[in-house]
């Protein structure tokens, strides 16, 4: 079976280990600067609140201006990787990921970041492996990042090379927290692909409990209950899938394995 799969479950989280969740107020903003230092502290936490809001714009400015005010900031330049991720510029991706990791290369934040931007923008596999076990090897004593994002990340990424090793790391998360729904969900997919039917479907079960029913896990689900002769359960996800998402790729996908009789 090819580990390589043109779609999957895919969804790498980046922890920014942002100051502000919400929308920028006056309530939510940091006291007016008085320094250098607290301008570009205070820039900074302004673009990541805005870069949470989806105006990357914005954002991009507001963090530029804050490494220009303080190059040490090594957060300001993760978000400024994201910033331009999400922007499709690569080269300028990468290079504030690298500038972010060259300013705190044991933090595993950062390395998950640049580990993540590897793995599914550059396809880079093995450095982003690297970088995720990196992480992974901080001791939690000395972290406040979220071992199961982590562990997660590091198994989505793996599925490219080594489905045995991507089990082995989403287990690690389900370890870490047993109720992560990523990790769940990861491992219905991963449990699929490996031929795992009804372990496919206890971990899908599980994720549904409390997880978003989105496309691709109705896909999924419908894929995996076909695969175990349930007509009736996997016609009952084709159908939640062809009303809910009925533009969705998957949906295209049914409609097209419904036609030649899968």
């Amino acid at each position: 079976m090819a580990v390589m799969r043109r779609r999957g479950v895919q969804a790498l989280a980046v922890a920014l280990g942002l100051v502000l969740a919400g929308c920028v107020s006056t309530s939510t903003l940091p006291p007016a600067p008085v320094s250098e230092k607290e301008a570009a502290q205070y820039n900074m936490e302004l673009g990541i609140s805005y870069l949470r809001q989806g105006d990357l714009k914005t954002a991009q400015a507001r963090l530029e201006k804050a490494v220009s005010q303080d190059s040490s900031l090594a957060t300001a330049y993760r978000a400024l990787g994201l910033v331009y991720e999400r922007m499709d510029d690569i080269p300028a991706a990468e290079k504030n990921y690298r500038r972010s990791l060259a300013l705190a290369p044991g933090d595993p934040d950062t390395l998950n970041a640049m580990a993540a931007f590897l793995c599914l923008r550059k396809q880079e596999t093995g450095e982003a492996m690297r970088y995720f076990d990196k992480a992974l090897a901080v001791p939690e004593s000395q972290s406040t990042s979220n071992r199961a994002m982590l562990l997660t990340n590091a198994g989505i990424c793996a599925k490219r090379i080594d489905l045995g090793r991507a089990e082995g790391y989403l287990r690690g998360a389900l370890a870490a927290d047993p109720g992560y729904t990523a990790a769940l969900l990861q491992l219905a997919d991963v449990a699929y692909e490996r031929g795992h039917l009804l372990q496919a479907r206890a971990f899908l079960e599980r994720y549904l409990a409390d997880g978003r029913a989105t496309p691709d896990v109705l896909w999924l689900g419908y894929r995996v209950e076909k695969s175990l002769g349930q007509a009736a359960a996997a016609g009952s996800y084709a159908e939640r899938l062809k009303k809910e998402f009925p533009m969705s790729a998957e949906a295209g996908e049914l409609l097209e394995a419904e036609r030649h009789g899968g």
